[in-house]
Formats: structure tokens, C-alpha cells, sequence
């Protein structure tokens, strides 16, 4: 740290030579509060951000102070740097980096653990929750979009950060600006973000579902859902698999240059998650990544098969014929012989003597 890296607010200061994050308009740097030596985290714009209409500057402020919820990042503060009087947010730390940064680990290359997947779905889709119940959109949901802190706990809290894309948008209105993720767009997006195609074509809030589809997929495998070979740059190819995939394919692959793409309807089998699991993530990933946006389910929909999922109890069982333990996500009101059904529908098992663990 050097005085020369050191600027500040009223209230905060922060270090430039400490960044935590960075995109296209602006950087999150490492600071405290004055007064109180509590770390922060402030977020401060660069020169490219004020070529943007002021109304698209200001609504940053503006979609921040409506969201108060555990599973989004907590303003702090809105202040201005005391030199330059260029406004910065001020923002909660969290200490364990982003979601991306898990899943960059190596014991996560096949995605994360049950236990931390379904914590995962659940905080982040009532982070999601919070949005549409202020009619808000975010327009750049992905790993590194979702940070993590720890409770006193041990168990891990995600929350919902860098809203720079997001706006006020009802269930059946749509909006024309491009924003976003390459790896993480609805194809229709992608196809004019991108590809530069398609000019004046308009989206609805389905580019949030779709985002959400391909981050679930991510954190299920450890892997994005639609690969083409030679990642990104190959944007033709990547267009094409999003774009011709069928109904219920839920991941694409291209292994060489110019070769098939290898289609799946499944989750792949080095996935972590019990085969309990994957039967309701699977169905639900589907509907998510579905191309056609006139077929695409409502946020409505999408948080009853988040309840759903998050709302049945893990049954552990052994099998003896199969030598193996069972996971069966089972809902609190069926009977036996609904919890015999979903052991054959969730693991392909049938008349397996399971006991309860």
C-alpha cells in the first residue's frame, strides 16, 4: 500500500492496488471504514462508465437502495470520492471470494457437493426472488456474479452482486439493450450481442432464466453446459449448439475442430450429485435452458420447482442387491408407497430391499 494507490470518501478509503473484482465500467477495490476499520468492499467507476446516458448511470444507484435481502451483497453506501467527486457504492465484504472461485478449485472440477448445491439453488434463487418481487432483472447472473461468505455456522452463504446490468422490468415487458456473459446468453441474446445479428430484436425476463439454467448446470458438473471447441472465440459453433439444440437437451460439447457435437439429455456421470437429486435437477434444467422463449417457463413456475426441490427430505438407504446407499428425495406427506415409486423413479432401482439409514 502506498499513498499513491490510497483514495477515499467522507466516510471510507480504499486501496486501487487491492482488486477484487473488474468489468467493462468499473473495479471493486479492498477498503474500511474509517472510523470503525471495518473491510469493505467499493466499487468505482471508470471514465468509460460516464459515456453511458445518465439514466443508465444512475440506475445502479437506484436498483441497489430497493434490495435488502440475505442472498444479495448489502449496500453500505452510496459517497463520493473526495478528489474526483465521482459517486462510488460501498458494499459488504465477502470474504471468501465468488462462486467462480469455488467452483476454480480443483476438488470441485466435477462440480460441488450435494450439500453445497442445494445450498447454492436455494440461496441464489431467493436472492432471484427478491428481484422479481421488486420487479428487477439482473442481466448477468453467472458464477462470478454470486459471492460467498461463511456463517458462524460453517456453512456457506452466497449472495447476488454487480447489479451494473440490471433494471426495473415486469413479467411481460421487454427491453432492447445488450447485456451479459457470452457463455452464460440466451441464444436469442447472443445471436445479436455477439454475432451482431437480428438488429432490434427485443428480450423478455426469460434472459434471466437462461442464465440461471447454465450457472445450475456449472455448479452440477463443474463444467459450462455448451462447449464448443475452442471455447468462446468459436462463436458460430457456440450459437449453433444453443440455438439447434432439441427440447430437453440440457448440454452441448464439440471434442475437435469442426467434429459432431455431442448432445445430452442427462447430467454427466461424474457429476457429484446422488442419483436421487439429479432426477429432479435434470427435469428442472430442462426447462430452464429451453431455446425457445414462447416455451419458457415463468419466474412463477421456476420458484414452485425451487420449493419443490428444496422442500422434500433426503432419505439415506441401503440397497444390499446393488451393495450401494440410495439418496431419495421424498416430499413430507407420501406414503410408502409413493416413497417405493421414487425409489424407482430416482435411482432405477426396482424392488430394492432398501433400509433407512
Amino acid at each position: 500500500m502506498t499513498m499513491a494507490t490510497i483514495r477515499g470518501s467522507n466516510t471510507y478509503v480504499w486501496d486501487t492496488s487491492k482488486l477484487l473484482g473488474q468489468g467493462a465500467t468499473s473495479g471493486v477495490y479492498m477498503g474500511r471504514n474509517k472510523k470503525t476499520g471495518d473491510e469493505v468492499a467499493v466499487k468505482v467507476f471508470n471514465s468509460q462508465s460516464f459515456h453511458r446516458p445518465f439514466a443508465v448511470q444512475m440506475r445502479e444507484f437506484d436498483v441497489m437502495t430497493k434490495l435488502k435481502h440475505d442472498n444479495i451483497v448489502k449496500l453500505l453506501a452510496i459517497e463520493e470520492e473526495v478528489t474526483s467527486r465521482a459517486k462510488v457504492i460501498v458494499m459488504e465484504y465477502c470474504t471468501h471470494g465468488s462462486l467462480y472461485n469455488l467452483l476454480d478449485q480443483p476438488e470441485n472440477s466435477f462440480g460441488l457437493c450435494e450439500e453445497e448445491f442445494i445450498l447454492v439453488l436455494n440461496q441464489v434463487s431467493a436472492g432471484v426472488k427478491h428481484l422479481r418481487d421488486n420487479d428487477i432483472i439482473h442481466r448477468d447472473i453467472k458464477p462470478g456474479n454470486i459471492l460467498r461468505s461463511v456463517a458462524q455456522d460453517g456453512k456457506s452463504v452466497y449472495k447476488l452482486t454487480d447489479f451494473g446490468a440490471a433494471r426495473e422490468l415486469q413479467q411481460d415487458e421487454e427491453f432492447i439493450s445488450l447485456y451479459g456473459t457470452d457463455e452464460y446468453l440466451h441464444p436469442d441474446m447472443y445471436e445479436r450481442a455477439v454475432l451482431r445479428r437480428t438488429k432490434g430484436q427485443q428480450f423478455g425476463v426469460y434472459v434471466d432464466l437462461w442464465s440461471l439454467g447454465v450457472t445450475f448446470y456449472h455448479v452440477a458438473t463443474g463444467n459450462l453446459p455448451f462447449r464448443p471447441f475452442g471455447g468462446r472465440k468459436n462463436k458460430e459453433t457456440m450459437h449453433m449448439i444453443t440455438a439447434k439444440k432439441d427440447h430437453g437437451v440440457i448440454s452441448g460439447v464439440q471434442e475437435q475442430q469442426d467434429g459432431p457435437i455431442k448432445f445430452s439429455r442427462d447430467l454427466p456421470l461424474t457429476c457429484r450429485l446422488s442419483k436421487g437429486l439429479k432426477s429432479l435437477i435434470t427435469p428442472f434444467l430442462a426447462l430452464l435452458l429451453e431455446k425457445d422463449s414462447s416455451k419458457t417457463i415463468s419466474f412463477e413456475e421456476y420458484f414452485t420447482h425451487v420449493d419443490d426441490i428444496s422442500g422434500r427430505v433426503a432419505y439415506h438407504m441401503f440397497c444390499p442387491s446393488l451393495f450401494s446407499q440410495l439418496v431419495i428425495y421424498a416430499r413430507q406427506k407420501d406414503d410408502m408407497s409413493q416413497l417405493r415409486q421414487m425409489i424407482t423413479d430416482q435411482t432405477d432401482t426396482w424392488r430394492c430391499p432398501a433400509s433407512f439409514a
